[in-house]
């Protein structure tokens, strides 16, 4: 009889353990960097994303990064070339939940402020889980934002991000002004655009 209760105490303990791992992988599979395993700074819930930005004194004035990418007709442009008008630029995957979670925002962002703001919706191409990722999905959604593609894997270095998404707001003079990591609200955009257009 006692081996038949440890049996049994032995099989509820191991399918509560199986359970929690089945929702610990729920939580955690989009927040790991495919191209590092590492876990990411998007590594947090939809709540703590739209909540946390970096500081604004560790970016404020700070110069922006230069670096190349080609737009939706294979351009290639530099982020320089758009110096002189207040520029939100966004890093996503078509593989990061929290990414296409947030992206109905930038559309109706773009849509209210894209005649004051140029949008770079950037998509960096090795961060990518499939070849042509990105495009495919951005042609597959309807989205009328600009996307950018950057293929040489260096602007998320540039900005010191080990996840997705991010957003970091430039003014016209071609200074970092603010950083969001994780997904954001479209309060909170909102709020960082008309905040950068008043440095315009």
């Amino acid at each position: 009889m006692n081996n038949k209760k440890i049996l049994a105490v032995s099989i509820i303990a191991l399918v509560v353990v199986i359970a929690a791992s089945a929702a610990v992988y729920n939580v955690y599979v989009d927040k790991v960097d495919p191209t590092t395993g590492a876990m990411t700074d998007a590594s947090q819930t939809m709540a703590e994303a739209s909540a946390e930005s970096f500081s604004k004194q560790a970016f404020a004035a700070t110069a922006a990064q230069d670096f190349t990418m080609q737009d939706a007709s294979g351009k290639t442009v530099k982020l320089s070339d758009f110096k002189g008008t207040p520029v939100v630029l966004n890093f996503w995957t078509s593989w990061c939940s929290y990414c296409k979670a947030e992206m109905p925002y930038f559309e109706s962002a773009y849509k209210k402020y894209g005649d004051q703001v140029q949008f770079i919706m950037l998509n960096p191409e090795k961060s990518e889980r499939s070849s042509g990722g990105g495009k495919t999905f951005i042609k597959e959604s309807g989205y009328t934002f600009p996307v950018f593609y950057e293929t040489e894997g260096k602007a998320i270095t540039l900005y010191g991000l080990r996840g997705f998404p991010a957003t970091v707001f430039i003014d016209a003079n071609g200074n970092v002004v603010d950083k969001n990591v994780g997904a954001i609200s479209q309060a909170k955009l909102n709020e960082m655009i008309q905040s950068l257009l008043t440095k315009k």
